[in-house]
């Protein structure tokens, strides 16, 4: 949601150089869009100054973010016409072992933002309290933000939490955290879906056949492979998309991949809190974390205007090969290493030979290919595919020696045709998720229909690397 600057994070943060849509850009394409700041309306809400504070027991700073208003921390009492918690959900804005973070969305004159938690539902006897803030200025455009980060929590364990304040509680809901940095024996199980864009309806099909096909091992977290949204500047649509995923964010988190139609919006970046720099120029758009024998990478191919080289082909990449280097050394104790970024490299459906595409095929897979990265996990061409393993070329080997790709882009976006290029193994037009579960000799990737069939044919399992 805000800005952390790293104060010696486990987590590997990245600098940047994206600068956030302005919610008045509603209207605009997010390459002809201009920032700027927005007025202000009198009140609490005309406080523009910016917040800067380090939550109690954390060791990252958290800051307002830019064309924000009405920054407030601290607050437990002060109540508006509609407090009611909406859209609550929790992230990971640091070491998802130990810290968790929790937002969501109310009035704008409400600035109470405080949460109970604890590890047993009937006894919420922990309390924290974080900040709000608020952007846009009409009613499509306009967000009220709470953010509150829980830190030094007990890993591998499930807490219950409440958010709001005295008398405007939400619902319990739940998250669990990861396992301790070096943990052995440790089973991931975890989610992959994305491009629900404006198909509400079935991206909330999905997510409670979601809850079907796992019932019996319950995911970790979800990775959402970016456009959540048709237009990221739309809070209207953000209140649909929360209001489809609410039945899985009541118990787990989400990990958020930045999609060109999220726009890079300060809607995005208020209800998301992710690791990042703590700069204006990076807001949470790519960083990595491990999460037991997972070493997890998200990218960000959807850069301010017409930064690509600078993003994509210049900054993200030395910032890329600096933590592929340390993954890779640490690949003893953390085997796997997966990326996850919204445009496919290695497409075959409508997107498959777009200048961007090509651009991020130019300059990514090389880097994959380098580090051995294992999968690479993309959402926009709005199907299921699963590669044949590839070089950086795209030419097909074997033996562990290249890199699986996988698309997950149909949770409720309009489906696309499927095609037929060299290095497509299969695909189908179909609205779908993903089901992992890694160990750290066993990686296995089992693809689903909106049915709740398994596509077969897509199916991945993967033993590690011998080097």
């Amino acid at each position: 949601m805000l800005k952390r600057g790293a104060l010696g994070l486990t987590v590997w943060l990245s600098l940047g150089c994206q600068t956030p849509l302005g919610p008045s850009d509603a209207a605009t394409p997010p390459g002809d869009a201009q920032g700027g700041a927005e007025p202000t309306d009198g009140g609490p809400l005309a406080n523009t100054a910016p917040l800067a504070y380090t939550p109690e027991g954390c060791n990252f700073m958290v800051r307002s973010a830019p064309m924000t208003r009405g920054n407030v921390q601290g607050d437990t009492a002060t109540f508006g016409a509609a407090p009611t918690p909406a859209a609550v959900h929790a992230n990971w804005a640091s070491d998802p072992a130990t810290t968790v973070a929790l937002v969501w969305t109310t009035d704008a004159d409400t600035l109470a933002s405080a949460v109970q938690y604890g590890t047993a539902m009937g006894n919420l006897d922990q309390r924290a309290v974080g900040h709000v803030s608020t952007a846009g200025n009409n009613s499509a455009t306009r967000v009220t933000a709470h953010e509150v980060n829980l830190c030094g929590l007990r890993p591998d364990s499930t807490y219950y939490y409440r958010v709001g304040g005295e008398g405007h509680w939400s619902e319990i809901q739940s998250f669990k955290t990861g396992p301790a940095p070096g943990q052995s024996g440790y089973d991931v199980n975890f989610v992959v879906s994305g491009d629900s864009r404006n198909g509400y309806a079935t991206f909330r099909m999905l997510q409670e056949r979601i809850a079907m096909v796992t019932a019996t091992r319950q995911p970790d977290f979800q990775i959402f492979s970016g456009d959540a949204v048709l237009l990221g500047t739309n809070q209207i649509e953000w209140g649909q998309w929360f209001t489809a995923a609410a039945s899985a964010m009541r118990r787990m988190p989400f990990i958020m991949v930045h999609g060109n139609h999220d726009a890079l919006s300060v809607n995005y970046l208020l209800q998301f809190a992710q690791p990042q720099a703590g700069v204006p120029e990076q807001d949470e758009l790519y960083f990595s974390f491990d999460y037991g024998p997972i070493h997890f990478v998200v990218l960000n191919d959807t850069p301010y205007r017409g930064d690509i080289a600078g993003g994509i082909g210049g900054t993200q990449i030395q910032w890329l090969r600096q933590d592929l280097t340390r993954a890779r050394a640490n690949r003893a104790r953390v085997p796997w290493i997966v990326v996850n970024h919204h445009k496919p490299s290695f497409s075959s459906s409508n997107h498959s030979d777009a200048n961007d595409t090509l651009f991020i095929r130019r300059n990514w897979p090389p880097i994959f290919d380098e580090f051995g990265v294992d999968v690479v996990f993309n959402g926009h061409d709005h199907q299921f595919e699963l590669s044949r393993e590839l070089d950086a070329m795209g030419r097909e080997v074997s033996g562990r020696r290249g890199t699986y790709y996988l698309i997950s882009a149909g949770a409720g976006a309009e489906l696309y045709p499927t095609g037929n290029q060299p290095w497509r193994r299969y695909s189908e037009s179909v609205s779908n998720f993903l089901v992992v579960h890694a160990t750290e000799r066993q990686f296995e990737v089992t693809p689903y229909r909106l049915d709740g069939t398994a596509i077969t044919e897509g199916r991945l399992s993967l033993q590690p690397r011998s080097n």
